[in-house]
């Protein structure tokens, strides 16, 4: 009598050779992904969209479909890119007793002083750069001339202590009449905002990031003979405070820097996202925090000949509210 069949189908089952052929898309999704690429699945997804006949979509309003089409746009599909990363062990500078060697000069007493912590400012930029290329590489192709309202998301769970999801998600767009695309624009910017940034006379060249990981350690009660806070009294904790202004500091400065190495003239449509993560000290009166700082925007250049601006109008209401001039758009 036999209790297990293999290969027959049936609830429960799955054929031989269905199984072989799921395992072997999952190991090769695995590799791509591993190697920065995006999944099959998304592979596929993008040559069903960019097939002849396909339907677009997009996360654009009505507003911004209008402003995309009046400055010669129109929309692909939807693209995304995202990337998990772990934040891994954090030293907490506790481990060579007070002004030791293990404190590396970052603790005194009752007080501690913010320092970065540069793997884990490695490790922002790194899923930054993951996550952005997985989503030029679904617009490339779609044949898009660019990415527009891209959005950054930052995700952390209860279940998952210590994992972050870094997600960034845009509409793909191609010129209406235009030369073949060339490397795709990324921006922060709306369909209505970019349509304002080209009759400004600008153009979008790509997103631009600045990161920063700041460690802190607060101390509490009398956890250093009698030094550091008190649990009692309402009282800003100046460790953490300035571990969030220097995190702030720094990625400005590297948002100019990466937008300088960009050939940018300037930076729009700057957006951030901030995070507060805790860590164990092995003390419930010392606590620990990284503060995570990411900085988004939109490096433009000017256009050699911006468009000329369309003429104003004039409005005629069908109510009592008399004529008006206004300007275009």
């Amino acid at each position: 009598m036999r209790f297990f069949r293999g290969g027959s189908g049936g609830s429960g089952d799955e054929p031989v050779e269905e199984r072989a052929l799921r395992l072997a898309r999952a190991e090769r999704s695995q590799q791509l992904v591993e190697a920065g690429g995006i999944p099959l699945e998304a592979e596929e997804r993008i040559r069903r969209q960019s097939s002849q006949g396909g339907v677009w979509t997009s996360d654009l309003s009505v507003d911004e479909l209008a402003a995309l089409r009046g400055a010669g746009f129109r929309p692909l599909a939807q693209v995304l890119g995202s990337s998990l990363y772990r934040l891994g062990w954090i030293s907490t500078g506790l481990g060579g007793g007070l002004g030791g060697p293990g404190w590396g000069g970052m603790y005194g007493w009752g007080a501690a002083q913010p320092r970065e912590n540069q793997l884990l400012t490695q490790g922002l930029y790194e899923a930054r750069s993951r996550a952005i290329n997985r989503l030029l590489q679904e617009a490339r192709g779609l044949g898009a001339d660019g990415v527009v309202g891209v959005r950054l998301t930052i995700q952390h769970w209860d279940w998952a202590q210590g994992m972050s999801e870094f997600t960034v998600l845009g509409t793909a767009v191609r010129r209406i009449d235009g030369p073949p695309p060339g490397e795709p624009f990324t921006s922060t910017l709306s369909g209505q905002d970019l349509a304002r940034l080209m009759s400004a006379g600008h153009f979008p060249l790509r997103l631009v990031m600045g990161a920063s990981a700041q460690q802190a350690v607060a101390f509490f009660g009398a956890a250093l003979g009698g030094g550091g806070y008190s649990a009692w009294v309402n009282s800003e904790i100046q460790p953490f405070s300035q571990a969030m202004h220097q995190a702030q500091t720094f990625s400005q400065r590297r948002l100019a820097d990466n937008a300088a190495e960009a050939g940018a003239e300037g930076v729009v449509g700057v957006s951030f996202v901030s995070n507060v993560v805790e860590y164990g000290t092995g003390s419930e009166r010392v606590l620990g925090r990284i503060v995570e700082w990411v900085i988004l925007g939109t490096a433009v250049v000017r256009q050699p000949a911006p468009p000329s601006p369309a003429a104003p109008r004039m409005v005629v209401h069908l109510n009592s509210g008399g004529n008006q001039i206004v300007g275009p758009g």
